[in-house]
């Protein structure tokens, strides 16, 4: 229960981010960024993937 209340917590953290940073140049890096904390902390690498290209499309077809 915790482990999906934190990949929850990073997933919209991480779209917040992807959706802030596509107003900047550096909003795949900052994707990078959030992959590795989602790393570091433990989660499932494979999740924290996932989260990544999610993010590097947002970036590439941002919703504005």
């Amino acid at each position: 229960m915790y482990k999906k209340m934190a990949l929850f917590v990073f997933t919209a953290a991480a779209a917040l981010s992807a959706s802030l940073a596509t107003a900047r140049p550096d909003c795949r890096a900052q994707c990078y960024i959030d992959y590795r904390a989602c790393v570091s902390n433990g989660e499932n690498p494979a999740d924290c993937r996932v989260i990544l290209l999610q993010c590097y499309d947002d970036c590439a077809y941002p919703q504005h």
